[in-house]
C-alpha cells in the first residue's frame, strides 16, 4: 500500500516538473516583434504582393500554397483596406513564445475577423508567421477554407 502512494506522489510531482519546465523560457514575450511581422504582412497584402507575403510563413508550408490562398482571398473579399487588432494572446513554451492576434480588417467588398499566429523561436532566432485564417464577416460571402494549405510534399 506505501508503494502506491509513493508512486503517485512520484507521478504527480514529476507531471509538475514537466509543466514547470514546460512554460519556461529565458526570453521574455515581446508583442511588439510579432506585431511588426504582422504589420509587414498585412503591408504586403495591401500592395498585393502575395509572395512576398507568403515567404513570411514557416517553411513546413508550401509557399505557393499561401499565395493561392491570398488570391482566393482577394478574389473573394477585394481589395485590402485596413486592419484594427481586437486581442493578442501570448503562450510562452519551451522553444519560444506563440503570439495569435485577433483583427477586424476592412476590404472593398465588406470585413472579416482573421487570427494571424506567429511563433518565436528562441534557438532560431526567427519569427515567423505559422497560421492565418480569414473569416468574411459579410452574410452573402462564403467562408474561406478553415484548413491551411499543406505543408509541400518532397
Amino acid at each position: 500500500m506505501n508503494f502506491k502512494v509513493n508512486i503517485t506522489v512520484f507521478q504527480l510531482l514529476s507531471l509538475f516538473l514537466i509543466f514547470l519546465v514546460a512554460g519556461c523560457t529565458d526570453k521574455p514575450a515581446d508583442p511588439a516583434k510579432a506585431g511588426a511581422l504582422d504589420q509587414k504582412f498585412y503591408d504586403l497584402i495591401k500592395v498585393k504582393d502575395f509572395e512576398q507575403a507568403s515567404m513570411l510563413f514557416t517553411k513546413e508550408e508550401s509557399a505557393t500554397q499561401w499565395e493561392s490562398y491570398f488570391k482566393e482571398q482577394h478574389d473573394l473579399l477585394g481589395d485590402f483596406i485596413s486592419y484594427e487588432v481586437r486581442d493578442t494572446v501570448v503562450n510562452t513554451i519551451l522553444t519560444g513564445n506563440i503570439y495569435i492576434t485577433r483583427y477586424k480588417t476592412k476590404y472593398t467588398n465588406g470585413e472579416a475577423n482573421e487570427i494571424l499566429t506567429v511563433r518565436e523561436d528562441i534557438h532560431e532566432g526567427g519569427t515567423k508567421i505559422v497560421m492565418y485564417k480569414v473569416s468574411p464577416r459579410k452574410k452573402n460571402l462564403p467562408t474561406l477554407p478553415d484548413t491551411t494549405p499543406a505543408p509541400a510534399t518532397q
